[in-house]
């Protein structure tokens, strides 16, 4: 099997997207305060660390409270899921590549938007985010802006509030939705008013408040699939050593890599630290590296 790890740096690059391409970390908490909501009335000293600091960073110095961070996970939510890919766009392009043998490839996004679910199914894939061979494999190791938590039928959560502990609510059923106005709806439910998407807060240890055992799962999974994989290849990911969950895998695991970023001296340097071989880098975004991703996942499938 092969691995496809894709960052931000490939749903920024992927070219046609409506209304815009997703952005990256540091500008992500300027669009977010634009919408005048739960981002934007946070304290001025978060906001501070935010804009110059960071995201991570920022996210580290909001109040450990539900009554802040579900508000600020549903809003991210939201946001992330109203994107949406034109024909053109690079996943769109690359799948419609690697149509025949997708069933041999293991998808994985770093990233909560749709834009992958999308562009599969405008091919007509199902979905697998398990993993189990019920469809086309997607992983998403830090949780999802569609992943929907669904209280029983009858029963309302509301009022509680939760402070300084690791996860609000946990053993959940989770569904995946497809729409933003499915996430739009769920958010606003009054019945939801004490849970948010299953999603890792963006900062640093991306702890997970709701149903964090399907996040924890799928982190195991992607071990198990990154151990099996003769080729990863990474599209628009930057080295964070403190992500140890998806930079370890591949430590132990050694596999050849294919690494498509512009900017990618951070990974280098990681590369260099762990005395990794069977690399190569190319040095192009998302949107222009499409030939030679094809390339690469077909010389690896049908002549190796």
């Amino acid at each position: 099997m092969i691995s496809i790890i894709f960052g931000a740096g490939a749903s920024y690059g992927s070219g046609g997207c409506s209304p815009r391409n997703p952005p990256l970390g540091n500008d992500l908490f300027s669009e977010l305060e634009e919408l005048k909501g739960a981002f934007y009335n946070l304290n001025n000293d978060s906001k501070r660390v935010f804009k110059t600091e960071g995201f991570e960073a920022g996210m580290a110095t909001v109040a450990d409270d539900s009554r802040v961070i579900n508000p600020l996970q549903k809003e991210l939510a939201c946001y992330l899921s109203s994107f949406s890919v034109k024909p053109d766009n690079a996943y769109v392009r690359l799948f419609n590549k690697l149509r025949s043998c997708l069933d041999r490839i293991n998808i994985v996004t770093l990233n909560y938007d749709l834009l992958i679910e999308q562009s599969l199914t405008n091919h007509g894939f199902g979905i697998d985010y398990n993993a189990n061979g019920g469809g086309i494999n997607l992983l998403k190791p830090h949780g999802s802006s569609n992943f929907l938590p669904q209280l029983p039928k009858g029963l309302t959560i509301s009022g509680n509030t939760m402070i300084g502990c690791g996860t609000y609510v946990e053993g959940l059923e989770t569904k995946a939705v497809s729409t933003v106005d499915e996430v739009m709806t769920w958010c606003k439910d009054p019945r939801n008013s004490d849970l948010s998407p299953v999603l890792a807060m963006y900062a640093e240890g991306k702890r997970v408040v709701v149903n964090r055992n399907l996040i924890t799962n799928t982190q195991k999974k992607y071990s198990e699939i990154i151990s099996s994989s003769k080729l990863v290849v990474l599209v628009g990911i930057k080295y964070i050593q403190h992500d140890k969950h998806i930079w370890e895998p591949i430590e132990n695991a050694r596999p050849n890599l294919f690494i498509v970023d512009p900017y990618p001296n951070s990974t280098i340097d990681w590369i260099k630290d762990k005395s990794i071989t069977g690399v190569t880098v190319v040095k192009k975004g998302f949107d222009e590296a499409i030939w030679d991703l094809t390339k690469s996942v077909h010389d690896a499938l049908y002549f190796t």
